[in-house]
């Protein structure tokens, strides 16, 4: 099966220029929204390889220079609206104790200073924004579609192979494919597997009913603050801030 791109006559001719994206994480998203919302809009398919796009994930931070995009493309007010608020502070603490090493003021400040707020989201909620927001502008998302393979030539006809044997064709390919990316490999023409680092992080998400049961006045004031709060330790840290109005808490284990 051989897919054409959108917006093509019956001559052939495409009505404008067509990109394909590989990938409907944050990034593919925001870039297929970009694209949609330039002038005049591209014609944007979005390729994603699961059956079904679902909100996934747990915490996330969108720093002032994220922001800032994203309140250019309309969506800030959107992420808010879907639960994701501006921390007020940035608390690094010491693991014996709990101590505060420095408090480091976000909410108004960050703004004033580099022109963007600090949003702390959690992930699916942030994607469920991106992908309602991307469909909105007419962006053709086509999941099942597990990209194999990139033919790519000088002129404008690229294609994109995909595993059930469906050939995209597009003016330009655009790769948000993640760690193990087909698109960058083809870039560079070689291999190019991630290298371990030897870090790891783990990552859990608490109702607040689940922390209900537990006894304690300064974990009460904790999940009271807006704030990101990080235990540093020798090799390791901990980090903790809510999320979902304070219904949902975010733990992440470095």
């Amino acid at each position: 099966m051989r897919q054409a791109a959108q917006g093509t006559n019956d001559d052939g001719q495409h009505d404008g220029l067509h990109v394909a994206i590989v990938g409907a994480g944050i990034g593919g998203l925001t870039c297929a929204i970009a694209c949609r919302r330039a002038v005049p809009p591209l014609e944007v398919t979005l390729l994603e390889r699961t059956a079904e796009i679902v909100a996934i994930g747990a915490g996330i931070h969108i720093p002032s220079n994220a922001a800032r995009i994203l309140k250019h493309l309309g969506l800030l007010d959107k992420l808010k609206r879907a639960g994701g608020y501006e921390m007020d502070d940035f608390v690094l603490r010491r693991w014996e104790d709990g101590q505060p090493v420095v408090e480091k003021p976000l909410k108004g400040r960050v703004e004033r200073e580099y022109g963007g707020q600090w949003i702390a989201i959690h992930r699916g909620d942030y994607q469920s924004v991106l992908l309602e927001e991307a469909v909105r502008l007419g962006v053709h998302v086509v999941t099942n579609a597990k990209v194999v393979s990139l033919e790519t030539s000088s002129d404008s006809d690229q294609t994109v192979c995909l595993k059930d044997g469906r050939q995209i064709h597009a003016d330009a390919v655009i790769g948000a494919d993640g760690l193990w990316s087909v698109v960058r490999e083809t870039v560079l023409q070689r291999k190019f597997e991630p290298l371990e680092t030897g870090d790891l992080a783990y990552r859990v998400t608490f109702s607040s009913e689940q922390l209900n049961p537990v006894q304690s006045e300064r974990l009460d004031d904790l999940l009271q603050q807006s704030n990101m709060q990080v235990w540093m330790g020798p090799g390791k840290h901990a980090g903790f801030y809510p999320l979902r109005d304070h219904t949902v808490y975010n733990l992440v284990l470095v």
